[in-house]
Order: C-alpha cells, then sequence, then structure tokens
C-alpha cells in the first residue's frame, strides 16, 4: 500500500516535492527493515529500526508543514549555529501535532526509543531471564524473543505504527494519490482488517 503511494510519486514536477518523497521511501525501506527483523523476532532490534522510519518521516512531514525548513534540514551540519536551528525546528516535541493526526504516533515513538534505540532498563528486562538457584540467582541473556504470544503483540503494534506513517505520507501527496481508485479502496480495505485483527488478538490469542 504504502510502496503503491510512493510509486505514484515517481515523476513529479513540483520542485518542492523530490525531497519529501526520498525522505518518504527512506522511511518505507526503515519500516521494510525492521519487520524483517520482527518477524526474525529480533524484536529490540526491529524497534530501533522502526523508530527511525517514525523520525525518518516525521522530519518529512514537518517540511511538508513548514516549506521554509527544508534549508534548514539541508544545512544542518554546516556549523553549531545550523545544527542548533535544526535540533530547535526538529526537536520531537515539534514533530507529532494532533492536528494532522500524528499524535497517535509519539507513544510509539517514545517506546521504541526507551526499549530498542536507547539501552534502558525496559530494553534490558526484555532479554534478561532471572532464575532462582541454590546457590543465588542464574542470569541468563536471551538474544530473540522467545514468547509468541509476547511476538504477536509486538508486531501488530509495529504494523499499527506503520499504518500511521504511511498515514501521515498518504496527507502528504493526497491531491495526486487520491487519484488511485485502488489505493484508496486498498486502505480502506486495510482499515477493517487491522481493526479485525485487533479483536482477533485480544479475544482469541491472548486469552488463550
Amino acid at each position: 500500500m504504502w510502496a503503491r503511494g510512493l510509486d505514484n510519486m515517481q515523476f513529479v514536477t513540483e520542485k518542492e516535492r523530490p525531497p519529501l518523497i526520498a525522505m518518504f521511501r527512506h522511511s518505507h525501506q526503515q519500516f521494510r527493515i525492521a519487520f524483517e527483523l520482527g518477524f526474525s523476532t529480533a524484536i529490540t532490534e526491529a524497534w530501533s529500526v522502526m523508530r527511525g522510519s517514525i523520525d525518518t518521516a516525521m522530519v518529512a512531514h514537518k517540511i511538508f508543514r513548514e516549506p521554509n525548513l527544508l534549508l534548514v534540514w539541508l544545512r544542518k551540519n554546516d556549523g553549531k549555529v545550523e545544527m542548533k536551528r535544526y535540533k530547535e525546528a526538529f526537536k520531537s516535541g515539534n514533530l507529532f501535532p494532533a492536528r494532522y493526526g500524528l499524535a497517535e504516533l509519539r507513544p510509539f515513538y517514545r517506546d521504541y526509543s526507551e526499549w530498542g534505540t536507547h539501552p534502558g532498563l525496559g530494553a534490558m528486562s526484555l532479554h534478561t531471564k532471572i532464575e532462582a538457584t541454590s546457590t543465588g540467582q542464574d542470569w541468563a541473556h536471551t538474544y530473540l524473543e522467545t514468547d509468541g504470544k509476547r511476538a504477536v503483540v509486538f508486531l501488530f503494534r509495529m504494523l499499527e505504527a506503520s499504518a500511521l506513517v504511511e498515514g501521515a505520507c498518504f496527507n502528504c501527496f493526497q491531491d495526486r494519490l487520491r487519484l488511485d481508485s485502488d489505493l484508496v479502496d486498498k486502505r480502506t480495505k486495510f482499515a477493517k482488517c487491522k481493526k479485525d485483527t485487533a479483536w482477533v488478538i485480544n479475544n482469541q490469542i491472548l486469552t488463550a
């Protein structure tokens, strides 16, 4: 769905759009790699890459909303002043306005930062197994997610996050993308399928 939308934007005449399209393509790439990691049950690594996907897309959407910030983004490595200006314009508090339906993405960004990108207590606890022994405690480290039910929930939450990112991409180019009736139908069917899947996970898988 997301790839189809990007394919529709392969040829553009508006000079301000190519950088945004390139950023959303990069975000899509990160999303694809995150799910490869996720389906390999390397969940925290998947979250780290997914956090990057969200970050890339939200910077692109910020530039879409404020085109003058494109130069700020392009010049961020030119010096200390330019980097300071970039950090101020693109700090996370400015990237998720509720007006555009992006506030829902902020908890994902925060959680994937804490549980995936940064070596926080939460990320460590997901991989640490502690068993009491006759002589004390046995600490073991698991590299992959071994609980099937948790893996299902984690993957579905990633799907929900990626759907919100795809929605941000669609929002930027909707004047073109709404003309693709098949894409619009796919997005409608996907929304229903996602809702039905959430019900199955909550009422069948987790209660089994």
